[in-house]
């Protein structure tokens, strides 16, 4: 990344990943993610980072309420569009992670895929009800060997995720190489951690 690249404003951000997401096709659900679909609890679901929606609409097809965020206004149009041929229970939000208010035990689960802001993680926790479920998977350091992405800002260091959730129980961690069904393969972090007792 040149240095040009660090002082893009935020109206460069939003037309750079608004094309990033044109017309690109949905995808599948991360595998990790499809996996702990039976853990979440039918309520409301927070998708942070959400992008075109390939998680959010595995989980409202589940019958869970997801809300989305998004930065890219593209994004969030396409996925409000999907859900509503489908009749879904999902609102999609543009919003700047940054200052994107999270109330405390105002939501069921929040899922975090293949985004990293670790100054988030404290309000994750603070934000989910007793019983509530955080979900997060995304890129370890290993990454930066094989393929995208390579800044250390954006890569878990081994071990690191598991203290990030600190105040969740831990009921599923893995880290390692991971072989997509496509062949590609990624080094990757994974972790399920539930809030538990009463408030």
């Amino acid at each position: 990344m040149s240095d040009s690249s660090h002082k893009l404003t935020a109206s460069d951000l939003a037309q750079l990943w608004n094309d990033r997401h044109r017309d690109q096709p949905l995808g599948a659900p991360e595998p990790f993610l499809a996996e702990m679909l039976p853990r979440i609890p039918h309520g409301i679901a927070l998708d942070v980072a959400a992008g075109r929606g390939r998680n959010a609409l595995a989980m409202a097809r589940a019958g869970i309420g997801v809300v989305a965020v998004d930065f890219s206004i593209e994004a969030m149009r396409s996925l409000a569009a999907a859900a509503r041929a489908e009749r879904l229970p999902l609102w999609s939000v543009v919003a700047n992670l940054d200052n994107f208010y999270l109330r405390v035990e105002s939501l069921d689960a929040i899922v975090n895929v293949n985004f990293l802001d670790r100054a988030l993680f404290p309000n994750f926790v603070r934000a989910l009800r007793p019983g509530g479920i955080l979900i997060a998977d995304t890129f370890l350091i290993d990454q930066a060997e094989i393929g995208h992405p390579r800044d250390p800002r954006f890569l878990l260091g081994h071990g690191e995720l598991p203290t990030l959730v600190a105040g969740l129980e831990v009921e599923e961690y893995r880290e390692g190489l991971v072989t997509y069904p496509n062949g590609t393969r990624a080094y990757r972090a994974s972790i399920a951690a539930r809030r538990r007792g009463s408030s």
